[in-house]
């Protein structure tokens, strides 16, 4: 009776380190294969067929497609240009360009993966085809809680969120170089309090 109750401890003590070290190893390897431009941040064989298992097993937790290799890339931006976590209860101007693409559109996301869905019927994602443009084709979007004339993002709530960029039918691919991409800067302009 006291072998049975060991080894059913040894075994239970096993599967939680072995559970625990799993989900350590998908979360601490985030950055395998990750190209940075500035704030953004893609994993460009994410969506492949022969990705890594801890791109696959990333996907798997949150859910959310991946674009394969001749679809686009996705950007992910989760601090702005000062290094400060983007939050929903604040504001920010994303400016400049991106790189040449059929189509782009701009989501906010929850850190789980969920969209961030605005009150007042707004669509909680913006595309380049409806865009307002400067004369060099550059561009500025207003991203917050609070309306803005011109290219509004509308975000709700309180607590972190992940912008995420994404580049349809591309030459921005990883065989290109994505990390020798410019892309749009974000800067926090202010924050609403409690």
């Amino acid at each position: 009776m006291q072998f049975t109750l060991l080894v059913m401890i040894a075994v239970g003590i096993a599967l939680y380190l072995g559970g625990w070290s799993a989900k350590w190893a998908v979360k601490e390897s985030s950055e395998i294969a990750t190209v940075e431009v500035g704030q953004w941040k893609a994993t460009p064989f994410a969506g492949a067929p022969d990705a890594d298992p801890y791109s696959k097993a990333r996907l798997a937790m949150i859910g959310n497609l991946n674009l394969g290799i001749g679809e686009g890339i996705q950007f992910r931006g989760s601090a702005d240009d000062s290094g400060q976590p983007l939050r929903r209860e604040c504001s920010y101007s994303i400016e400049g360009t991106t790189p040449p693409a059929r189509i782009f559109t701009l989501a906010a996301y929850m850190p789980e993966g969920q969209l961030i869905t605005p009150a007042a019927g707004r669509p909680g994602w913006l595309t380049s085809n409806n865009l307002m443009r400067n004369d060099d084709n550059s561009f500025a979007i207003a991203v917050g809680p609070t309306a803005r004339a011109g290219n509004w993002l509308a975000t709700s709530g309180t607590g972190q969120m992940i912008l995420v960029l994404a580049l349809y039918d591309t030459p921005a691919s990883a065989e290109s170089g994505a990390s020798s991409l410019t892309l749009p800067t974000i800067h926090r302009e202010e924050c609403r309090r409690g």
